[in-house]
């Protein structure tokens, strides 16, 4: 087993201020990883539900800096506002898009006009989600 370090919340909705704190630990079996650094994050909000990420899960995630389309990743907004969201590449824009039932929840699309490529980050893709019972 390797211990993974749970570095706080994050939101699937809305941006939140991104805060690194560690505030405990999991356990992950060496061999349903790979290379890399993971860490956990727990998750507030509904905005991924449709893929099975609920408010109050846990998100394993790959620390790396590019993601396919597709891929759910979490972002770094602003260099301090981060957010979970499948991500998706344009010539022009980077599309954060939501998959929820709540129709609330629209796309954050990333583009000079609203932000600057180097205000965007990608912090790490998604492994998998550990269910809250």
């Amino acid at each position: 087993l390797i211990k993974i370090p749970i570095l706080g919340v994050i939101k699937a909705g809305e941006p939140i201020f991104a805060e690194q704190n560690i505030i405990g630990y999991e356990y992950v079996d060496k061999k349903d990883i790979s290379d890399g650094d993971y860490f956990y994050l727990i998750v507030k909000g509904d905005s991924m539900n449709k893929s099975r990420i609920e408010d109050g899960d846990m998100v394993l995630v790959r620390s790396q800096n590019d993601v396919n389309d597709g891929d759910i990743a979490i972002v770094l907004i602003n260099g301090c506002e981060a957010t979970l969201k499948r991500v998706y590449k344009t010539k022009d824009a980077l599309i954060l898009q939501p998959d929820s039932t709540n129709p609330k929840h629209k796309p954050i699309i990333l583009n000079s006009a609203n932000s600057l490529p180097s205000d965007v980050k990608i912090l790490g893709k998604v492994i998998h989600a550990k269910i809250k019972f």
